[in-house]
Protein backbone atom coordinates (compact mmCIF):
# COMPACT_ATOMS: atom_id res chain seq x y z
CA UNK A 1 0.00 0.00 0.00
CA UNK A 2 1.37 3.38 -1.02
CA UNK A 3 2.11 6.36 1.17
CA UNK A 4 -1.14 8.02 -0.06
CA UNK A 5 -3.28 5.25 1.36
CA UNK A 6 -1.73 5.69 4.81
CA UNK A 7 -2.11 9.46 5.14
CA UNK A 8 -4.98 9.34 7.65
CA UNK A 9 -7.01 6.63 9.44
CA UNK A 10 -10.26 5.74 7.71
CA UNK A 11 -13.46 4.26 9.08
CA UNK A 12 -14.06 0.65 8.09
CA UNK A 13 -16.96 -0.19 5.81
CA UNK A 14 -18.86 -1.75 8.73
CA UNK A 15 -18.43 1.44 10.76
CA UNK A 16 -19.70 3.53 7.83
CA UNK A 17 -22.73 1.29 7.26
CA UNK A 18 -23.66 1.63 10.95
CA UNK A 19 -24.01 5.41 10.68
CA UNK A 20 -27.77 6.19 10.67
CA UNK A 21 -27.47 8.80 7.91
CA UNK A 22 -25.58 6.39 5.65
CA UNK A 23 -28.08 3.62 6.39
CA UNK A 24 -31.01 5.92 5.52
CA UNK A 25 -29.45 6.78 2.15
CA UNK A 26 -28.71 3.11 1.41
CA UNK A 27 -32.32 2.14 2.24
CA UNK A 28 -33.68 4.78 -0.13
CA UNK A 29 -31.33 3.71 -2.95
CA UNK A 30 -32.11 0.02 -2.43
CA UNK A 31 -35.85 0.75 -2.70
CA UNK A 32 -35.21 2.56 -6.00
CA UNK A 33 -32.96 -0.22 -7.31
CA UNK A 34 -35.51 -2.94 -6.48
CA UNK A 35 -37.94 -1.19 -8.83
CA UNK A 36 -35.64 -2.16 -11.75
CA UNK A 37 -36.15 -5.88 -10.99
CA UNK A 38 -32.70 -6.87 -12.25
CA UNK A 39 -29.64 -8.37 -10.47
CA UNK A 40 -26.89 -6.08 -9.26
CA UNK A 41 -24.39 -7.72 -11.60
CA UNK A 42 -26.57 -6.93 -14.63
CA UNK A 43 -27.02 -3.32 -13.50
CA UNK A 44 -23.26 -2.95 -12.91
CA UNK A 45 -22.62 -4.07 -16.50
CA UNK A 46 -25.23 -1.64 -17.79
CA UNK A 47 -23.65 1.42 -16.10
CA UNK A 48 -20.04 0.16 -16.54
CA UNK A 49 -19.27 -0.07 -12.81
CA UNK A 50 -17.72 -2.81 -10.76
CA UNK A 51 -20.34 -5.06 -9.13
CA UNK A 52 -18.67 -4.60 -5.73
CA UNK A 53 -19.00 -0.82 -6.08
CA UNK A 54 -22.74 -1.08 -6.79
CA UNK A 55 -23.11 -3.47 -3.85
CA UNK A 56 -21.27 -1.15 -1.45
CA UNK A 57 -23.39 1.83 -2.50
CA UNK A 58 -26.64 -0.09 -1.98
CA UNK A 59 -25.77 -1.74 1.34
CA UNK A 60 -24.34 1.42 2.87
CA UNK A 61 -20.73 0.40 3.17
CA UNK A 62 -19.85 3.46 1.04
CA UNK A 63 -21.63 6.77 0.45
CA UNK A 64 -22.97 6.70 -3.11
CA UNK A 65 -21.67 9.34 -5.51
CA UNK A 66 -24.09 11.87 -6.99
CA UNK A 67 -23.37 10.52 -10.49
CA UNK A 68 -24.41 7.02 -9.37
CA UNK A 69 -27.63 8.40 -7.85
CA UNK A 70 -28.50 10.45 -10.95
CA UNK A 71 -27.94 7.44 -13.22
CA UNK A 72 -30.08 5.20 -10.97
CA UNK A 73 -32.93 7.74 -10.99
CA UNK A 74 -32.77 7.90 -14.78
CA UNK A 75 -32.85 4.10 -15.12
CA UNK A 76 -35.86 3.86 -12.80
CA UNK A 77 -37.72 6.54 -14.78
CA UNK A 78 -37.12 4.69 -18.06
CA UNK A 79 -38.01 1.28 -16.63
CA UNK A 80 -41.18 2.40 -14.81
CA UNK A 81 -42.13 4.95 -17.49
CA UNK A 82 -42.69 7.56 -14.85
CA UNK A 83 -41.20 10.90 -13.79
CA UNK A 84 -39.49 11.10 -10.39
CA UNK A 85 -40.62 14.34 -8.79
CA UNK A 86 -38.32 17.16 -7.83
CA UNK A 87 -39.31 16.64 -4.18
CA UNK A 88 -38.15 13.02 -4.31
CA UNK A 89 -34.84 13.98 -5.93
CA UNK A 90 -34.31 16.72 -3.34
CA UNK A 91 -35.00 14.26 -0.50
CA UNK A 92 -32.39 11.82 -1.83
CA UNK A 93 -29.86 14.65 -2.26
CA UNK A 94 -30.53 15.72 1.35
CA UNK A 95 -29.95 12.14 2.55
CA UNK A 96 -26.65 11.99 0.64
CA UNK A 97 -25.42 15.30 2.06
CA UNK A 98 -26.32 14.15 5.56
CA UNK A 99 -24.34 10.92 5.03
CA UNK A 100 -21.42 12.85 3.53
CA UNK A 101 -21.44 15.25 6.53
CA UNK A 102 -20.85 12.31 8.88
CA UNK A 103 -18.24 10.52 6.72
CA UNK A 104 -16.34 13.30 4.91
CA UNK A 105 -16.96 16.81 6.35
CA UNK A 106 -14.59 18.51 3.88
CA UNK A 107 -16.37 17.14 0.81
CA UNK A 108 -19.71 17.89 2.46
CA UNK A 109 -18.73 21.52 2.97
CA UNK A 110 -17.72 21.94 -0.69
CA UNK A 111 -20.87 20.26 -2.05
CA UNK A 112 -23.08 22.18 0.38
CA UNK A 113 -21.51 25.47 -0.72
CA UNK A 114 -21.98 24.59 -4.40
CA UNK A 115 -25.64 23.65 -3.78
CA UNK A 116 -26.28 26.88 -1.89
CA UNK A 117 -24.58 28.83 -4.69
CA UNK A 118 -26.83 27.13 -7.28
CA UNK A 119 -29.90 28.07 -5.23
CA UNK A 120 -28.74 31.68 -5.11
CA UNK A 121 -28.27 31.75 -8.89
CA UNK A 122 -31.76 30.30 -9.38
CA UNK A 123 -33.23 32.90 -7.02
CA UNK A 124 -31.52 35.67 -8.96
CA UNK A 125 -32.92 34.40 -12.26
CA UNK A 126 -36.45 34.24 -10.79
CA UNK A 127 -36.15 37.76 -9.40
CA UNK A 128 -34.84 39.02 -12.72
CA UNK A 129 -37.90 37.61 -14.51
CA UNK A 130 -40.18 39.17 -11.89
CA UNK A 131 -38.38 42.49 -12.33
CA UNK A 132 -38.81 42.42 -16.13
CA UNK A 133 -42.52 41.52 -15.80
CA UNK A 134 -43.11 44.33 -13.31
CA UNK A 135 -41.27 46.85 -15.47
CA UNK A 136 -43.41 45.88 -18.49
CA UNK A 137 -46.62 46.10 -16.44
CA UNK A 138 -45.51 49.46 -15.05
CA UNK A 139 -44.92 50.77 -18.58
CA UNK A 140 -48.42 49.64 -19.58
CA UNK A 141 -50.08 51.30 -16.59
CA UNK A 142 -48.20 54.54 -17.08
CA UNK A 143 -49.29 54.58 -20.75
CA UNK A 144 -52.91 54.03 -19.66
CA UNK A 145 -52.61 56.87 -17.17
CA UNK A 146 -51.26 59.19 -19.87
CA UNK A 147 -54.15 58.25 -22.21
CA UNK A 148 -56.66 58.92 -19.44
CA UNK A 149 -55.10 62.32 -18.74
CA UNK A 150 -55.27 63.26 -22.42
CA UNK A 151 -58.92 62.17 -22.59
CA UNK A 152 -59.71 64.31 -19.53
CA UNK A 153 -58.10 67.36 -21.13
CA UNK A 154 -60.07 66.81 -24.33
CA UNK A 155 -63.27 66.30 -22.36
CA UNK A 156 -62.76 69.52 -20.42
CA UNK A 157 -62.33 71.41 -23.69
CA UNK A 158 -65.54 69.87 -25.00
CA UNK A 159 -67.26 70.72 -21.75
CA UNK A 160 -66.31 74.42 -21.99
CA UNK A 161 -67.36 74.69 -25.65
CA UNK A 162 -70.73 73.02 -25.14
CA UNK A 163 -71.60 74.15 -21.62
CA UNK A 164 -74.40 76.31 -23.02
CA UNK A 165 -76.17 73.27 -24.45
CA UNK A 166 -78.91 71.34 -22.70
CA UNK A 167 -78.58 70.45 -19.02
CA UNK A 168 -78.90 66.71 -19.56
CA UNK A 169 -75.82 66.55 -21.76
CA UNK A 170 -73.89 68.60 -19.23
CA UNK A 171 -74.90 66.21 -16.47
CA UNK A 172 -73.65 63.32 -18.58
CA UNK A 173 -70.34 65.10 -19.04
CA UNK A 174 -70.05 65.66 -15.30
CA UNK A 175 -70.70 61.99 -14.63
CA UNK A 176 -68.19 60.96 -17.30
CA UNK A 177 -65.61 63.36 -15.90
CA UNK A 178 -66.07 61.99 -12.38
CA UNK A 179 -65.63 58.44 -13.70
CA UNK A 180 -62.43 59.43 -15.48
CA UNK A 181 -61.13 61.05 -12.30
CA UNK A 182 -61.86 57.87 -10.40
CA UNK A 183 -60.14 55.73 -13.06
CA UNK A 184 -57.14 58.05 -13.11
CA UNK A 185 -56.78 57.88 -9.32
CA UNK A 186 -57.12 54.10 -9.45
CA UNK A 187 -54.41 53.91 -12.11
CA UNK A 188 -52.14 56.22 -10.11
CA UNK A 189 -52.61 54.03 -7.03
CA UNK A 190 -51.86 50.90 -9.05
CA UNK A 191 -48.77 52.50 -10.55
CA UNK A 192 -47.49 53.46 -7.11
CA UNK A 193 -48.14 49.92 -5.86
CA UNK A 194 -46.24 48.52 -8.85
CA UNK A 195 -43.35 50.91 -8.21
CA UNK A 196 -43.23 49.78 -4.57
CA UNK A 197 -43.33 46.14 -5.61
CA UNK A 198 -40.63 46.71 -8.24
CA UNK A 199 -38.46 48.40 -5.61
CA UNK A 200 -38.90 45.41 -3.28
CA UNK A 201 -37.99 42.97 -6.07
CA UNK A 202 -34.94 45.07 -6.95
CA UNK A 203 -33.84 45.04 -3.30
CA UNK A 204 -34.35 41.27 -3.12
CA UNK A 205 -32.35 40.82 -6.32
CA UNK A 206 -29.51 42.98 -4.97
CA UNK A 207 -29.54 41.01 -1.72
CA UNK A 208 -29.51 37.71 -3.60
CA UNK A 209 -26.61 38.88 -5.80
CA UNK A 210 -24.66 39.96 -2.71
CA UNK A 211 -25.35 36.59 -1.10
CA UNK A 212 -24.24 34.89 -4.30
CA UNK A 213 -20.97 36.83 -4.29
CA UNK A 214 -20.37 35.85 -0.66
CA UNK A 215 -21.02 32.19 -1.46
CA UNK A 216 -18.69 32.33 -4.45
CA UNK A 217 -15.97 33.83 -2.26
CA UNK A 218 -16.50 31.13 0.38
CA UNK A 219 -16.33 28.48 -2.32
CA UNK A 220 -13.12 29.97 -3.70
CA UNK A 221 -11.62 30.07 -0.20
CA UNK A 222 -12.56 26.43 0.36
CA UNK A 223 -11.07 25.45 -3.00
CA UNK A 224 -7.91 27.45 -2.29
CA UNK A 225 -7.60 25.74 1.09
CA UNK A 226 -8.05 22.37 -0.57
CA UNK A 227 -5.48 23.27 -3.22
CA UNK A 228 -2.99 24.33 -0.53
CA UNK A 229 -3.62 21.10 1.38
CA UNK A 230 -3.12 19.06 -1.78
CA UNK A 231 0.09 20.96 -2.51
CA UNK A 232 1.45 20.26 1.00
CA UNK A 233 0.60 16.58 0.70
CA UNK A 234 2.03 16.43 -2.80
CA UNK A 235 5.33 18.00 -1.75
CA UNK A 236 5.72 15.30 0.88
CA UNK A 237 4.38 12.20 -0.81
CA UNK A 238 3.41 12.54 -4.48
CA UNK A 239 5.93 10.89 -6.77
CA UNK A 240 3.80 8.64 -8.97
CA UNK A 241 4.01 8.15 -12.72
CA UNK A 242 0.80 8.29 -14.82
CA UNK A 243 0.62 4.48 -14.93
CA UNK A 244 1.14 4.26 -11.16
CA UNK A 245 -1.61 6.85 -10.64
CA UNK A 246 -4.07 4.72 -12.63
CA UNK A 247 -3.03 1.59 -10.70
CA UNK A 248 -3.41 3.45 -7.39
CA UNK A 249 -6.91 4.68 -8.29
CA UNK A 250 -7.96 1.21 -9.42
CA UNK A 251 -6.59 -0.43 -6.25
CA UNK A 252 -8.23 2.16 -3.97
CA UNK A 253 -11.64 1.64 -5.54
CA UNK A 254 -11.25 -2.13 -5.46
CA UNK A 255 -10.51 -1.93 -1.72
CA UNK A 256 -13.43 0.42 -1.07
CA UNK A 257 -11.20 3.44 -0.48
CA UNK A 258 -13.15 5.82 -2.69
CA UNK A 259 -11.83 8.96 -1.00
CA UNK A 260 -8.22 7.85 -1.46
CA UNK A 261 -8.92 7.38 -5.16
CA UNK A 262 -10.38 10.88 -5.41
CA UNK A 263 -7.44 12.34 -3.51
CA UNK A 264 -4.94 10.63 -5.80
CA UNK A 265 -6.71 12.11 -8.81
CA UNK A 266 -6.71 15.62 -7.26
CA UNK A 267 -3.00 15.36 -6.42
CA UNK A 268 -2.30 14.29 -9.99
CA UNK A 269 -4.10 17.36 -11.32
CA UNK A 270 -2.14 19.59 -8.95
CA UNK A 271 1.37 18.10 -9.39
CA UNK A 272 1.86 16.10 -12.59
CA UNK A 273 4.02 17.72 -15.23
CA UNK A 274 2.68 19.11 -18.49
CA UNK A 275 3.92 15.91 -20.18
CA UNK A 276 2.60 13.39 -17.64
CA UNK A 277 -0.86 14.93 -17.21
CA UNK A 278 -2.00 14.42 -20.85
CA UNK A 279 -0.54 10.92 -20.67
CA UNK A 280 -2.68 10.17 -17.59
CA UNK A 281 -5.71 11.60 -19.45
CA UNK A 282 -5.03 9.10 -22.26
CA UNK A 283 -4.74 6.20 -19.80
CA UNK A 284 -7.99 7.10 -18.03
CA UNK A 285 -9.89 7.26 -21.32
CA UNK A 286 -8.40 3.97 -22.48
CA UNK A 287 -9.64 2.47 -19.20
CA UNK A 288 -13.09 3.96 -19.95
CA UNK A 289 -12.83 6.23 -16.90
CA UNK A 290 -14.37 9.19 -18.72
CA UNK A 291 -15.59 10.94 -15.57
CA UNK A 292 -12.17 10.75 -13.90
CA UNK A 293 -10.53 12.05 -17.10
CA UNK A 294 -12.82 15.09 -17.12
CA UNK A 295 -12.25 15.70 -13.40
CA UNK A 296 -8.49 15.62 -14.03
CA UNK A 297 -8.76 18.32 -16.71
CA UNK A 298 -11.17 20.46 -14.67
CA UNK A 299 -9.04 20.39 -11.50
CA UNK A 300 -5.80 21.06 -13.36
CA UNK A 301 -7.32 24.13 -15.06
CA UNK A 302 -8.68 25.32 -11.71
CA UNK A 303 -5.47 24.98 -9.68
CA UNK A 304 -2.59 25.43 -12.14
CA UNK A 305 -1.05 28.54 -13.69
CA UNK A 306 -2.20 30.08 -16.97
CA UNK A 307 1.03 29.01 -18.69
CA UNK A 308 0.57 25.40 -17.58
CA UNK A 309 -3.09 25.51 -18.66
CA UNK A 310 -2.03 26.74 -22.09
CA UNK A 311 0.42 23.86 -22.52
CA UNK A 312 -1.99 21.10 -21.52
CA UNK A 313 -4.79 22.70 -23.57
CA UNK A 314 -2.60 22.54 -26.66
CA UNK A 315 -1.68 18.94 -25.85
CA UNK A 316 -5.29 17.84 -25.26
CA UNK A 317 -6.53 19.51 -28.47
CA UNK A 318 -4.23 17.23 -30.45
CA UNK A 319 -5.93 14.31 -28.68
CA UNK A 320 -9.40 15.41 -29.80
CA UNK A 321 -10.56 17.36 -26.75
CA UNK A 322 -13.58 19.60 -27.49
CA UNK A 323 -12.79 23.27 -28.22
CA UNK A 324 -16.16 24.30 -26.77
CA UNK A 325 -15.72 22.31 -23.53
CA UNK A 326 -12.16 23.59 -23.00
CA UNK A 327 -13.23 27.19 -23.67
CA UNK A 328 -16.06 26.94 -21.14
CA UNK A 329 -13.71 25.58 -18.44
CA UNK A 330 -11.10 28.29 -19.02
CA UNK A 331 -13.76 31.01 -18.86
CA UNK A 332 -15.05 29.59 -15.58
CA UNK A 333 -11.72 29.07 -13.80
CA UNK A 334 -9.31 31.68 -15.14
CA UNK A 335 -9.14 35.37 -14.13
CA UNK A 336 -9.28 38.21 -16.71
CA UNK A 337 -5.48 38.59 -16.39
CA UNK A 338 -4.98 34.88 -17.10
CA UNK A 339 -7.33 35.09 -20.09
CA UNK A 340 -5.19 38.01 -21.33
CA UNK A 341 -2.16 35.71 -21.20
CA UNK A 342 -3.97 33.00 -23.16
CA UNK A 343 -5.17 35.55 -25.73
CA UNK A 344 -1.66 36.89 -26.31
CA UNK A 345 -0.41 33.31 -26.75
CA UNK A 346 -3.16 32.05 -29.08
CA UNK A 347 -4.32 35.14 -31.03
CA UNK A 348 -1.99 34.27 -33.92
CA UNK A 349 -4.33 31.42 -34.90
CA UNK A 350 -4.24 27.64 -34.98
CA UNK A 351 -6.43 25.14 -33.08
CA UNK A 352 -6.18 27.00 -29.73
CA UNK A 353 -7.85 30.02 -31.36
CA UNK A 354 -11.05 27.95 -31.49
CA UNK A 355 -10.81 27.56 -27.70
CA UNK A 356 -10.45 31.36 -27.42
CA UNK A 357 -13.70 31.89 -29.36
CA UNK A 358 -15.71 29.79 -26.92
CA UNK A 359 -13.87 31.09 -23.83
CA UNK A 360 -14.34 34.77 -24.65
CA UNK A 361 -18.00 34.28 -25.59
CA UNK A 362 -18.72 32.52 -22.27
CA UNK A 363 -16.73 35.09 -20.28
CA UNK A 364 -18.43 38.07 -21.98
CA UNK A 365 -21.89 36.84 -21.00
CA UNK A 366 -21.12 37.31 -17.28
CA UNK A 367 -18.29 39.88 -17.11
CA UNK A 368 -18.87 43.50 -15.91
CA UNK A 369 -19.34 46.07 -18.69
CA UNK A 370 -16.05 47.96 -18.09
CA UNK A 371 -14.05 44.72 -18.42
CA UNK A 372 -15.96 43.78 -21.57
CA UNK A 373 -15.27 47.23 -23.05
CA UNK A 374 -11.58 46.99 -22.15
CA UNK A 375 -11.36 43.64 -23.94
CA UNK A 376 -13.23 45.00 -27.00
CA UNK A 377 -10.80 47.93 -27.25
CA UNK A 378 -7.84 45.54 -27.24
CA UNK A 379 -9.47 43.37 -29.90
CA UNK A 380 -10.11 46.47 -32.00
CA UNK A 381 -6.45 47.49 -31.75
CA UNK A 382 -5.45 43.98 -32.87
CA UNK A 383 -8.02 43.99 -35.68
CA UNK A 384 -9.59 40.78 -34.32
CA UNK A 385 -13.16 41.00 -35.62
CA UNK A 386 -13.89 37.30 -35.03
CA UNK A 387 -13.57 37.46 -31.25
CA UNK A 388 -15.24 40.89 -31.23
CA UNK A 389 -18.36 39.51 -32.92
CA UNK A 390 -18.41 36.46 -30.63
CA UNK A 391 -18.29 38.62 -27.50
CA UNK A 392 -20.90 41.09 -28.73
CA UNK A 393 -23.25 38.23 -29.66
CA UNK A 394 -22.96 36.92 -26.10
CA UNK A 395 -23.55 40.40 -24.64
CA UNK A 396 -26.60 40.84 -26.90
CA UNK A 397 -28.34 37.94 -25.12
CA UNK A 398 -28.05 39.57 -21.69
CA UNK A 399 -30.80 41.54 -19.95
CA UNK A 400 -32.06 44.66 -21.69
CA UNK A 401 -30.56 46.90 -18.98
CA UNK A 402 -27.15 45.29 -19.53
CA UNK A 403 -27.40 45.76 -23.31
CA UNK A 404 -28.30 49.44 -22.91
CA UNK A 405 -25.46 50.02 -20.44
CA UNK A 406 -22.89 48.51 -22.80
CA UNK A 407 -24.42 50.48 -25.72
CA UNK A 408 -23.81 53.72 -23.79
CA UNK A 409 -20.13 52.83 -23.40
CA UNK A 410 -19.72 51.85 -27.06
CA UNK A 411 -21.38 55.00 -28.39
CA UNK A 412 -19.41 57.22 -26.01
CA UNK A 413 -16.20 55.91 -27.60
CA UNK A 414 -17.54 56.10 -31.16
CA UNK A 415 -17.51 52.31 -31.63
CA UNK A 416 -20.51 52.37 -33.98
CA UNK A 417 -19.67 49.12 -35.78
CA UNK A 418 -19.62 47.26 -32.47
CA UNK A 419 -22.85 49.02 -31.49
CA UNK A 420 -24.62 47.75 -34.63
CA UNK A 421 -23.41 44.17 -34.03
CA UNK A 422 -24.71 44.31 -30.45
CA UNK A 423 -28.00 45.80 -31.68
CA UNK A 424 -28.55 43.08 -34.28
CA UNK A 425 -28.16 40.30 -31.72
CA UNK A 426 -30.47 41.98 -29.22
CA UNK A 427 -33.10 42.86 -31.83
CA UNK A 428 -33.33 39.31 -33.19
CA UNK A 429 -33.99 37.81 -29.75
CA UNK A 430 -36.95 40.10 -28.95
CA UNK A 431 -40.25 38.12 -28.72
CA UNK A 432 -42.70 38.93 -31.49
CA UNK A 433 -45.27 40.41 -29.10
CA UNK A 434 -42.74 42.92 -27.74
CA UNK A 435 -41.21 43.77 -31.12
CA UNK A 436 -43.16 46.98 -32.01
CA UNK A 437 -42.51 48.64 -28.66
CA UNK A 438 -38.85 47.53 -28.59
CA UNK A 439 -38.32 48.85 -32.12
CA UNK A 440 -39.61 52.30 -31.22
CA UNK A 441 -37.64 52.33 -27.97
CA UNK A 442 -34.35 51.32 -29.57
CA UNK A 443 -34.60 53.73 -32.50
CA UNK A 444 -35.48 56.55 -30.15
CA UNK A 445 -32.53 55.61 -27.97
CA UNK A 446 -30.07 55.61 -30.84
CA UNK A 447 -31.32 58.36 -33.17
CA UNK A 448 -28.98 61.02 -31.76
CA UNK A 449 -25.95 58.77 -31.52
CA UNK A 450 -25.78 56.87 -34.82
CA UNK A 451 -27.24 57.10 -38.32
CA UNK A 452 -30.71 55.65 -37.74
CA UNK A 453 -30.80 54.30 -41.33
CA UNK A 454 -28.37 51.59 -40.27
CA UNK A 455 -30.71 50.31 -37.59
CA UNK A 456 -33.70 50.75 -39.89
CA UNK A 457 -32.11 48.20 -42.20
CA UNK A 458 -31.54 45.84 -39.26
CA UNK A 459 -35.19 46.09 -38.24
CA UNK A 460 -36.26 45.62 -41.87
CA UNK A 461 -34.37 42.30 -41.97
CA UNK A 462 -35.94 41.28 -38.62
CA UNK A 463 -39.42 42.08 -39.97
Amino acid sequence: MSELARQAPRRSELEISAIPEVAALATELTTLFNALQIPQQQYAARVMLDKSTVSRFLNGRRVASQDFIDRLLGEVERHRRMIITGEARARIKTLRLAALRETDPASFQLENLREELDRSHRAIRILERQQEALELLLDQREAEAENTQREMVALRGLWVSEQQQNISERADLVTHNDRLKSERQKLHDEIQALKDQLSQVSDLKASAEERCCQLEERLLEAERALAKHLEEIGEQAFNLTPREVLDEITASERDGRQYDAARTLSLSAAHLSATDLPELWDLLREARRIQEAETLVRDSLRFRSAEFCAIITEALLTRGYSHRAMGGLLAAYKSPEELDFLYDRWKVGGPPYGVLRHAMRTWAYLAPHPLVLERLLKLASDGDTTLTVRMLQACGTRDTSDVFALSDLLLALGMEREFVTLSETWIYRIPAKDYPKARAQWLGYAEHSINSETLQRVFARRS
